[in-house]
């Protein structure tokens, strides 16, 4: 027998796919496959985009991103490009909301972790 929290974690996995960020996010997805040069811009863009803001230290990251974004600012006029985006962007903010959601409701006491390496 399934315990509550599989239960849950299922239901949880369905209203995500069931909403209207992931059907969005899927319709933009379907738009795209059909042109896979287009996609792997997109995904190139991604890479770098992580990297840059993994590798760049804290106090250079806005010049850089600004920079990477101006370098980009044409790719970016593609409607495609920036419905895709957007939407992916959408998709990770609905997931780390419902993350912090969770952590912030299971006591870990992970406070005198954290602030030891918060920079």
């Amino acid at each position: 027998m399934r315990d509550n929290v599989e239960i849950y974690t299922t239901s949880l996995i369905h209203a995500i796919l069931d909403s209207r960020e992931y059907r969005e996010f899927g319709a933009v997805k379907r738009k795209l496959a059909g042109n896979a040069q287009l996609k792997e811009q997109i995904n190139a863009y991604r890479r770098e985009n992580y990297r840059l803001q993994k590798e760049t230290e804290s106090e250079k990251l806005f010049q850089v991103m600004e920079e990477f974004q101006k370098n980009h600012a044409e790719f970016l006029k593609d409607p495609l490009v920036s419905e895709y985006l957007k939407c992916e962007l959408a998709m990770c903010r609905m997931l780390q909301k419902i993350w912090m959601m969770v952590v912030d409701s299971v006591d870990l006491e992970l406070e005198d972790v954290a602030k030891d390496i918060r920079c």
